[in-house]
């Protein structure tokens, strides 16, 4: 029988309490856990490994009580027992996570992720996850994550995250604050979620959009702050002359002191763009080839090594932090996919009607079929006579097709 200061990540993943820590957040585990990597350094590689392992697998959706959890989790030797005898697939039988993790590694997983030897292995598991997981989480410093329900708010400060729900007591979070050592935390929002609200260690509010990931340090340097975002972000920066804040993303660099703005930077869209509320920033693009100042009510984009500045109604670009989407003169391909992109679905329409020009607002209701009857009923399309041109839409599992009613 191992001690647990000899476990690998095998010993790990069948420990009842690890499995509680990570899956159920139980208070108890994750202090004894948070001790064990204190009292055993050399160890906290491996646990990064087996927490990675345990978070990065996908399930049905298909909802287990606390005590149904508890159950499942102190029968995982059954569930081994019984997984020897038939050959498993992830998400094929609805099995809690403990009980997939132990079957996974009975048919050789555990030889995939047994070689880490570097954190920057560890990052690219950590950001794999994103691409698996259905929840808005909170990552602290790569090594907890919390999840999120929608409508919590995020506020770090004095050395903790509290998280505020709108029917429960807040939740405090203890975080390290090492000043030799900047370490980042991420809040990732997955398409089909709301857009998450956080208050950063300086008073600067961000909203994150669906399907986005922001990245932002415990607490800032003395002379600047930096964040990082892939998706997109509303920010109202909290003035602080001594340190100018920057938002970075895979292309370029935003600068301000004080300042409201947007920042629309998806890994999958050809283009990036900034969209100014007030004040004033200085973009850059990573290349250091291109900069411009940006002008309240403007709106700068760069794709296809181009840097252009156009007008732009504001609100139009940050009307999804209120829960809608305005739009004026947008072509209903461009409409469709922001849609799109928070309910998680593939929404397409009809060649013919692709480019056609769109104005009007919609209210992102919790069920996308309410805002395909509002489309179908009440967008005016721009046409000459300038009447609205009835539509319809079909619908195929995940996949809809918006088309003009003939």
């Amino acid at each position: 029988m191992k001690t647990r200061a000899e476990y690998n990540i095998l010993d790990f993943l069948k420990d009842d309490s690890f499995l509680r820590s990570v899956l159920l957040l139980t208070d108890d585990d994750v202090e004894f856990w948070d001790n064990y990597v204190l009292e055993n350094p050399e160890k906290k590689q491996e646990i990064e490994a087996a927490k990675q392992l345990l978070l990065s697998m996908t399930f049905d959706d298909e909802t287990y009580s606390e005590q149904e959890k508890l159950e499942l989790l102190e029968h995982v030797n059954d569930q081994v027992k019984s997984i020897r005898r038939h050959r498993l697939y992830v998400g094929f039988y609805k099995i809690f996570a403990a009980a997939c993790v132990v079957a996974l590694l009975s048919v050789g997983v555990y030889s995939f992720f047994a070689p880490f030897t570097s954190d920057n292995q560890v990052a690219t598991i950590e950001k794999n996850r994103s691409n698996f997981e259905k929840d808005t989480r909170l990552v602290i410093a790569g090594e907890r994550t919390i999840p999120l329900e929608e409508g919590d708010d995020v506020l770090y400060g004095g050395g903790e995250a509290t998280i505020s729900s709108i029917n429960q007591q807040d939740e405090r979070y203890a975080v390290d604050v090492n000043d030799s050592k900047v370490e980042y935390n991420e809040l990732i929002v997955p398409k089909g979620r709301r857009a998450s609200h956080l208050v950063l260690e300086d008073g600067s509010k961000v909203w994150v959009n669906s399907g986005s990931t922001f990245r932002f340090p415990t607490t800032f340097e003395k002379n600047k702050r930096e964040v990082y975002v892939d998706g997109e972000i509303y920010i109202e920066i909290a003035k602080d002359a001594e340190r100018p804040f920057f938002v970075k993303t895979s292309e370029m660099s935003v600068r301000a002191l004080g300042t409201r703005f947007s920042v629309m930077a998806y890994h999958d869209e050809l283009a990036q763009s900034v969209v100014l509320v007030e004040g004033l920033v200085e973009v850059q693009s990573n290349d250091e080839s291109k900069k411009k100042i940006l002008q309240p009510d403007h709106m700068l984009t760069l794709a296809s090594n181009s840097m252009d500045i156009t007008a732009a109604n504001t609100y139009d670009f940050i009307s999804w932090k209120d829960g809608l989407l305005q739009f004026r003169s947008q072509p209903l391909s461009m409409i469709l996919a922001k849609i799109s992109r928070h309910y998680d679905l593939y929404i397409d329409c009809e060649k013919d009607i692709k480019d056609l020009k769109c104005s009007g607002k919609l209210v992102l209701f919790d069920d996308p079929k309410d805002v395909l009857e509002t489309i179908s009923r009440t967008i005016s399309l721009e046409k000459a006579d300038s009447k609205t041109v009835p539509m319809s839409y079909e619908m195929n599992g995940n996949t809809i097709l918006l088309k003009k009613r003939s």
